[in-house]
This record gives structure tokens, sequence and C-alpha cells, in this order.
């Protein structure tokens, strides 16, 4: 007698071994799932004892109902993540920010949760992991970070078909920590400024660009001279960015160059989405297109950082410059040499940019601070102006309303008033005129 196949959602239980005779090793159910490709499909479970299979069986059915099908077979959560880095987030995302997912992942997620299957997965795992990243003594905003990598992971496998349910959305995300952003206030931009324009520092007039637009460093680093003119065209942005493997060390079938990081491999490659644009200058140095349009944005060139940047703009053009930037590499001093090495118009690394602006907080006696810091001190002197509130994100270049805000200051209006005063005289009387070059090139 022929079998017949079983439909959709339509399931068994069974005895294993089947023969009674011998012991008992499991009882397995199994469930009907919709065929793919012309093959069968089926899901199985196991339990020790036939009412609890018998439970499973009947569970496995109302998922299936509900859903619509079932995953056959379930892989590790580390062995999805992996495969979801590799093949879907970095067609996806900007370098930078598939960098940042890919240590979030090694760093946190695979050691904590990486062993559990897909299909066994719960918020306890969840909150397994938030609790291990702050025992680490990490901040709430790397607990939060992880736990919206893994929600994007799961959300795709969902979609995939390899999980019945996003577990991350059954709980609350971790709260992000309170950050006191630092504001340098008129007083400490008068010290930096007067310092710009007064004294022979090669980077003045990068400081003073900083401080007057509130331009993000790689912003400012990645500005072209040919982008100058009656305004700073703010299209494109230094970044450093990671190569890869271009000999697929993965593939075992594949021969490896031997090398551990991709940037020594002969074929490296800089992987991103298509639709990503950028421009190699040097080593891991890149232009890259803000990550959102916003980004994308022209400033007026005013008094006095226009005067401030013509003079940069004269001293830059008896400067080798073969990557076009407005400001490039200072001159160093090569080991176990005494002379400098010459000028060679390379691109400012962000790390070497970061610490000369710490440098030149201390040089003028300034409380410490980031130089993403600058920004908020633009902000606070423009809503201090009455600047509105769309001038301020088209000039700093923000999409939402409540990251601007963030901006603001909180302090006491009149005290910040009186120091806009003493800026907008600063602006008007203090700079001078025809202040030395800044950039100390001889």
């Amino acid at each position: 007698m022929a079998s017949i196949a079983r439909g959709k959602g339509e399931g068994a239980l069974f005895r294993v071994p089947k023969d009674p005779r011998k012991p008992l090793k499991y009882w397995q159910a199994v469930v009907e799932l919709p065929g793919r490709d012309g093959e069968r499909r089926r899901k199985y479970v196991r339990a020790k004892d036939k009412p609890t299979a018998l439970k499973k069986l009947r569970a496995l059915q109302k998922e299936l109902e509900r859903v619509g099908d079932l995953p056959t077979a379930s892989m590790t959560l580390g062995a999805w993540m992996k495969l979801w880095y590799d093949e879907i987030a970095v067609h996806r995302l900007a370098p930078k920010t598939a960098a940042g997912y890919q240590s979030a992942i090694r760093q946190h997620i695979l050691p904590e949760i990486g062993a559990v299957r897909l299909d066994k997965l719960e918020p306890k795992h969840v909150r397994d992991l938030n609790r291990a990243i702050r025992a680490k003594g990490r901040s709430a905003s790397t607990a939060l970070q992880a736990h919206r990598i893994l929600g994007v992971a799961l959300r795709d496998a969902e979609r995939e078909g390899r999980v019945t349910r996003n577990v991350t959305t059954l709980l609350d995300a971790p709260r992000r920590s309170h950050v006191s952003l630092v504001t340098l206030d008129a007083a400490a931009g008068i010290r930096i400024l007067d310092r710009a324009a007064r004294e022979d520092v090669r980077m003045g007039s990068r400081w003073a660009a900083a401080l007057l637009t509130g331009a993000r460093q790689g912003e400012l680093l990645g500005l072209e001279i040919d982008r100058v003119t009656d305004r700073l065209d703010l299209s494109w942005q230094l970044q450093r960015l990671t190569w890869s493997h271009g000999c697929n060390p993965r593939d075992p079938e594949q021969p490896r160059c031997g090398r551990i990081r991709g940037t020594d491999c002969p074929d490296r490659f800089l992987r991103t989405p298509e639709d990503h644009e950028h421009r190699h200058l040097t080593g891991g140095l890149w232009l890259s297109r803000p990550k959102s349009r916003a980004g994308w944005r022209d400033i007026p060139l005013v008094e006095p950082l226009r005067s401030i940047i013509e003079r940069r703009l004269a001293a830059s053009a008896a400067e080798p410059n073969p990557h076009g930037l407005l400001w490039t590499a200072e001159r160093k001093k090569e080991p176990y040499v005494e002379t400098l090495r010459p000028l060679d118009g390379s691109p400012i690394d962000p790390a070497k940019d970061n610490y000369a602006w710490h440098a030149l907080l201390a040089s003028v006696g300034v409380r410490d601070a980031r130089l993403h810091d600058a920004r908020h001190t633009t902000a606070t002197l423009l809503y201090e102006a009455n600047v509105s509130e769309p001038a301020i994100m088209e000039i700093l270049g923000q999409s939402t309303l409540s990251v601007t805000r963030g901006y603001r200051s909180r302090g006491n209006h009149a005290v910040l008033g009186d120091a806009l005063a003493k800026v907008s005289a600063l602006l008007t009387s203090d700079v001078p005129p025809h202040a030395p070059e800044l950039a100390a090139h001889a």
C-alpha cells in the first residue's frame, strides 16, 4: 500500500527505538512543513517522555499556523552573526559603521551568547549579554549598541525563516547613560582664536574653522582647496578605513596570503556598499561621503575666518600638495635624525590631529575637552545669538532636531550673553587684519 504524504501542519509522534522490547531512548515528534524546490521538509523535536513530546508537537503546530513556516535546523547565534555580517551587514553599512558592528560582535556578542542555538535564544540570553557588558565596566551605551546590533541581525534571521521571533523586541533595550556635553565657553574660544590668529601655529586656521563653523573633524581634514570659495563645501570627509583580505581567507579552496591584517594582503580591497562613494588618498586614509544627505552642505565663509583661510591658501600654494587638501601634515622629525622631514603634502592623520587639539588647549590654559566638543560650543553660541534651529541644523549638518537641541547649553543666559558680546568684540576688532600666516612651513 502506497504511503500518503502528510499535508502542511500534520504531525506524528513515535517512540525511539520503535521496538517496545528495547529500552526507550526518547520520544520524537515531527511536523510537516511547506516544501521548497520540490523537496519535502519536516521539523523534528525530542523529549524523554510522551506527554512532553506531545506538548512540543502541539506547540510546533501552533507556531507553524501563526508564522507559516519553521526553520528545519538551527545554527548557533555565533555562526549566524558571522554569516550575517559577511553576507548582509557589510553590503548595507558604511565602512566605519560596519567596523563598529564587527567590534561589538567580536568583543561582546560572540563570547557571551555566541554558542546558543538560534531556536533556543530567549530574552534571558539578551539580559545576560547586557549584564556581562556592564560587568566588564563598559558603559550603558556599549550595551545599547550590542543590543541594537543583535536586534538587527535577528530581524534578518526572522525574515529568512531562521527564527520565529526576534527576542530583542520582547524586553526593553538598555538605557543610554546620560552624558554631560562639554562646552568650551566664549572666554576659552577667545583664547584659542587669539592663538590661531597671532601665533606662528601651522594649524591655527584649522582650529579657527572648528570653532567658527562647527564642522566635524573629518569634514575639515578632508577639505580640498578647490572646494573653498566664498563658501566651504563640506561634501566629503577624511576617514581611516579598514582594508579587507582579497585572498578570501575563509575559503579553504583558495590560496591565502598568510598575512593577519587585511591591510598587508597583496589583494586587499575596501569592502563597502555599492552606493557608498569614496576616494583613496594614501594608506588607510580615504575621502568618503557623509553618512547622510544632511551632511552635504555649504557653509558661508565670513570674516574673520575668511581672512584666516585665505592666508592658509596662500601658504599652501608654496607647499607640496598631491591630494589638493587645505590642511596637510606638518614636518616630522625622522627617528635618529636631527633634521626635519620635508613637507610632502600627506593628509593629517585623525589621531594626530586629535592629539594636537589637546596640546593646544593645554598650551593656552583651557580646560581639556574633546575635539568634537568644539561643535557644542558653536551650537551654544548660535543659540545665544538667536539663530533659528533649522539654520543651526543646516550649519552643523544634523538631520534631527533632537540632536541639535542636545547641544544647547543650559547655563546662565546672562553670563552666556555677556560672553557672546566678548566674542563679537573679538571678531570685529581684536583679530589683527594682517596677522602672520598660520602655517609654520619654514
